[in-house]
């Protein structure tokens, strides 16, 4: 049998549930028709997909046992429906595992928490309606036939072996149209970590096309092709900040059962931020699980660590503190360092381009200044 994953979208440890009169006009329920002072059942609600599908869960606060649960097809439809005449309040559909069924009422103390649950809701479908069109898109893409036709045959010239240039690897695409296939996982690439599960493995490449294809304002990031699990990101230092000019390298590693669970953080270009090769303690990081939302995407991780980087008022485990010209001389040394890391150069080898004219371009400057003296 087939093992199922199941994520926890959304918890809420206060929902009221009320018995609610049968809809009788066209305008939809509402919730001044309830007795909203004298709810039915008060106790925990989480939001949780179980592979394509999603269902609320209603639970005792104390104990965890399940009272109710409530499947939601989709956006839009008698499962799940807003009240009309206000924000805090829902119709949803019970149903047990006899397929009997009743419409209830719930709520929230707090209209915070009825528009989490209303994102999250509309979030997941977003979701899955994305990979759908992916695998859709996938699925109508021509099969290539490389094997061989009767009595055909290859020669293989094995000439002189050649030391390959920077210039001669590939580049990581730049065009939307363009989205690079990665390597299938082979199990025994990942040593350091658990093997990915198939929700994880689909959720990082998910996110790794939409980094494609709306890609981030000064960020960069890929996952190594020999380990989805570990990604390496490019920061472009903000303007008007002590990190202008600088190119910091870092990188995160995701846990087997990611988006469950949060990656690791690391930064590995000195910068007088944060320490080198350390984990980073963020809300968004491994330190912190229990405030963890596995709708967030890699994109919204590698936005939250320049959000704090830019932040230098704020520490953590990580962090350190430095003076402004302090950061400033990381930043023109950020080149240089990176230059020396074989894994940077492997995984952003347009950059080393860039970085190797701006190094030409200096020297032929030095070299101006010293023969107009």
């Amino acid at each position: 049998m087939a093992e199922t994953y199941e994520r926890v979208l959304l918890v809420k440890n206060e929902v009221f549930v009320f018995r609610i009169p049968p809809l009788t006009t066209t305008g939809g329920y509402k919730a001044a028709d309830w007795d909203l002072q004298n709810p039915n059942w008060v106790g925990r609600l989480r939001l949780v997909a179980v592979e394509e599908k999603l269902e609320i869960r209603l639970e005792d606060k104390n104990t965890g046992n399940l009272y109710a649960k409530a499947p939601i097809a989709g956006i839009g439809g008698a499962d799940f429906e807003q009240v009309s005449d206000s924000s805090r309040y829902f119709v949803i559909r019970l149903k047990n595992d006899g397929g009997q069924t009743a419409f209830v009422g719930i709520g929230f103390a707090d209209r915070s928490d009825s528009f989490d649950l209303n994102v999250a809701v509309q979030d997941h479908f977003k979701m899955a309606e994305k990979e759908a069109e992916i695998e859709k898109e996938e699925a109508s893409r021509p099969k290539l036939d490389l094997s061989f036709k009767e009595g055909q045959t290859i020669t293989v010239n094995l000439g002189k072996k050649t030391t390959s240039t920077i210039s001669d690897r590939p580049k990581p695409p730049t065009s939307v149209n363009m989205f690079p296939v990665l390597r299938p996982v082979v199990m025994s690439d990942i040593t350091e970590s658990r093997q990915p599960m198939p929700a994880a493995i689909k959720r990082l490449t998910l996110d790794y096309r939409h980094l494609i294809e709306d890609p981030l304002p000064s960020i960069v990031a890929h996952p190594l092709p020999e380990n989805i699990l570990e990604w390496h990101y490019l920061i472009l230092g903000s303007e008007d900040t002590p990190f202008a000019g600088g190119y910091y390298h870092g990188k995160l590693v995701f846990p087997h059962n990611f988006p469950m669970a949060p990656p690791a953080i690391y930064m590995i270009t000195p910068s007088g931020r944060f320490v080198p090769n350390i984990k980073v303690c963020l809300s968004i990081s491994d330190f912190h699980p229990e405030t963890w939302n596995p709708a967030w995407t890699v994109s919204s991780i590698l936005l939250g660590i320049m959000s704090f980087m830019n932040d230098t008022h704020s520490e953590t485990h990580g962090s350190m503190e430095t003076t402004d010209d302090a950061k400033r001389d990381f930043a023109k040394a950020s080149i240089d360092f990176n230059l020396k890391d074989p894994v940077f150069c492997r995984i952003f080898s347009d950059f080393v381009e860039m970085f190797k004219e701006i190094d030409e371009d200096e020297e032929d400057d030095n070299i101006s200044e010293e023969e107009n003296i």
